[in-house]
């Protein structure tokens, strides 16, 4: 698929940030026919990672990957359980190995991914979403934003496809 532009991102992110609560809920009844498992994942991923009060922030990220890859690819191929549990593997080999390695090691793998990654627009609003409100002190960020981040790019890694 081909990168997606800053303009779309910011676009969709913007329309589903501004929709109503039924339109959100329609939105995410069309994302749960059209791809259960991915659903079904940040659900559980939500639930294993958050309190009650801290949820729906993935699901809501994810909704939005899944809209903006389905409107510019309409035939995208409905993900399931080995997908996702594929790519995950593949992102928790690929910080192993960062955190293996020396700073060098992290600064070259980090350049590699930016330079070689299909979608970084949209990793980098995933991440900048993450992070809202912790732009200034990021260490005071969730602690489970690192696992929170794994989880949706393992998502967009498998709807990129």
């Amino acid at each position: 698929m081909n990168t997606i532009s800053g303009k779309i991102i910011d676009r969709t992110w913007k329309q589903i940030n501004e929709a109503t609560e039924e339109e959100g809920q329609r939105l995410l009844d069309v994302m749960a026919k059209q791809q259960p498992f991915v659903v079904a994942y940040l659900m559980a991923v939500e639930e294993t990672l958050m309190g009650e009060e801290e949820r729906g922030q993935l699901i809501l990220i994810g909704l939005i990957l899944w809209k903006i890859l389905s409107e510019q690819k309409t035939d995208l191929r409905q993900i399931n359980m080995d997908d996702l549990e594929a790519a995950e593997t593949a992102n928790l080999k690929f910080l192993e190995e960062l955190e293996d390695g020396s700073e060098m090691d992290h600064m070259a793998g980090l350049q590699n991914l930016l330079a070689t990654y299909n979608q970084v627009p949209l990793l980098s609003a995933v991440i900048e979403s993450l992070m809202a409100d912790n732009e200034e002190e990021p260490e005071m960020a969730n602690e489970n934003m690192g696992l929170a981040l794994l989880h949706l790019k393992s998502v967009l890694d498998c709807l990129d496809q």
